[in-house]
């Protein structure tokens, strides 16, 4: 079974990963892991508690399907330099890494867009926190932008980044993908 690390830390954006962690673990093929930067609990944004299943030192890259990354406040102000050689890993191994708005930051921070197309919470958002950055020429104003295995999206576009993810993932054909889309982006509807 492939596994879906999802990182966890204090003030992580419970909604943004929300959908897509509960398709991928209803699935036969994946099971989600939460990989944290050390072992103790943490409290989301909602104030849930989570307790890491392991640390991104104990990521097992041979069974790694994807890594997640959602968005919380701590990706504006902290460079979080001990996450730069495991994100560097999954893209040097060609494994998908995913970031949703925050965690957007980070990857133009340290160069991790450099030859991808992109998107984020606005051009401005990322040149306002950090200036030029390599590969910003390659900003899409999109709600989600999947690019040779980086699927980023801004901060409000969490059934887009699911979207994308579970398309990477392969986990519904695109027929069962469209409609799990349209079901969830669908406005409610009078009979």
């Amino acid at each position: 079974m492939k596994t879906a690390y999802l990182l966890v830390f204090d003030g992580l954006s419970d909604w943004e990963p929300g959908l897509v962690v509960a398709e991928i673990n209803k699935s036969d093929e994946y099971q989600v892991k939460t990989v944290g930067f050390n072992r103790e609990v943490v409290v989301t944004m909602g104030g849930i508690s989570i307790v890491p299943d392991c640390t991104i030192n104990e990521i097992s890259f041979t069974d790694a399907a994807i890594l997640i990354l959602p968005g919380g406040e701590m990706w504006e102000n902290d460079p979080l330099n001990d996450l730069v050689p495991v994100v560097g890993k999954f893209i040097g191994l060609k494994i998908p890494v995913a970031a949703i708005c925050g965690p957007t930051v980070f990857l133009a921070r340290h160069g991790l867009v450099e030859n991808k197309s992109h998107t984020s919470n606005g051009s401005k958002y990322l040149k306002n926190l950090i200036g030029e950055y390599p590969g910003s020429e390659l900003y899409l104003n999109q709600p989600s932008v999947s690019s040779n295995g980086l699927i980023t999206a801004n901060g409000i576009a969490s059934v887009e980044f699911a979207r994308d993810i579970l398309g990477e993932l392969s986990i519904y054909n695109s027929e069962t993908l469209e409609s799990w889309y349209n079901f969830f982006n669908t406005p409610w509807l009078d009979d």
